[in-house]
């Protein structure tokens, strides 16, 4: 039972792939077209090992293929040009790191390298194979890209979403092993309900995340998508945004249109069903001016309900 618990654990989201990832690795010199044939002996081969050791190997380019599970949407072309006139330099400074997939090698981490070695006109990248299944090496390929500072707001939001979903992770989980606060997570999660438009918006860069905030507190689809082109259209700064969309709702309260409720106070409505409904009584959320504060109300009518309460909440006073 203990060795189960154990093993349990380190199956913990992510587990060594930052030891992996952050290693030192010694420099290794690009394989070019015009070296193959020293490396391979009498012509191009899928597997090549190094005398460096470490498990490293070189692999054929080709018989190498991404990874479907990659959150990373947008790779910049002049980014992934200068990482290749690098490689052709000097080499990289840090292999791929693949699992057998097929007939060739699925990779788990450093698409971005493998692209620019293929735009450098290597054949071979060095690379480390490692035994992973789908779940696994899917928890991978997300923590390896939202560990890196230049992931777009909308593709870090739904790589959370899918480690979420499809492997249960805990915003505290993500947030744990990412080294960031429970609540940027939710923040992130939260850019999975924008308008489409708004959300391709912010994932190009035409929009940021403070946009993408106040866009999410307009429940009305066909607003939001007219505020959040003209914003992106005129470069409106954040503040612009907000005192525009304070505008918009003024002129609507004057002509007698009911103003729909933000996304925040429709959660806190919904809260409030919920819980109540869940503790057989009156209950109100309340969101407080700060970030993340609030007020829970409960409300009861006798000593019965009460205690009926606490035992909901599997809460025991002391006598």
């Amino acid at each position: 039972m203990a060795k189960n618990i154990k093993k349990k654990n380190e199956r913990r989201l992510g587990r060594g792939l930052g030891g992996l990832l952050h290693k030192p690795v010694e420099v290794l010199k690009p394989v070019s077209k015009t070296s193959t044939s020293s490396i391979s002996g009498s012509g191009v081969t899928d597997v090549v090992p190094l005398e460096t050791g470490g498990g490293l190997v070189q692999l054929l380019v080709e018989k190498v293929v991404p990874n479907p599970r990659q959150p990373r949407q947008v790779f910049d072309d002049d980014s992934l040009g200068s990482l290749a006139d690098s490689i052709k330099t000097a080499g990289l400074m840090q292999p791929i790191v693949v699992r057998a997939a097929g007939e060739g090698y699925e990779i788990i981490a450093g698409e971005r390298r493998w692209r620019a070695a293929s735009i450098a006109g290597l054949t071979h990248v060095p690379a480390i194979i490692k035994d992973l299944d789908d779940r696994t090496s899917a928890e991978w390929a997300l923590i390896e890209n939202l560990q890196r500072e230049d992931l777009n707001p909308i593709d870090r939001a739904e790589a959370f979403d899918r480690l979420v979903v499809d492997y249960n992770a805990t915003q505290q989980d993500i947030a744990s092993q990412l080294g960031i606060d429970r609540s940027s997570v939710s923040n992130f999660l939260r850019l999975n309900d924008l308008e489409l438009t708004a959300k391709d918006a912010v994932r190009d860069g035409r929009l940021s995340m403070g946009h993408a905030k106040v866009l999410l507190g307009i429940p009305e689809i066909t607003k939001c998508k007219a505020i959040a082109r003209k914003c992106a259209a005129e470069q409106w700064s954040v503040r612009e945004l907000e005192r525009q969309l304070k505008k918009v709702n003024a002129s609507a309260k004057s002509s007698g249109e009911k103003v729909q409720p933000s996304a925040l106070e429709m959660f806190a409505e919904n809260m409030s069903t919920q819980l109540g409904d869940h503790l057989g009584t009156k209950v109100k959320v309340i969101l407080g001016p700060k970030k993340g504060g609030g007020k829970l109300m409960i409300e009861f009518f006798d000593n019965d309900q009460l205690e009926g309460i606490f035992d909901q909440l599997g809460f025991k006073p002391k006598t």
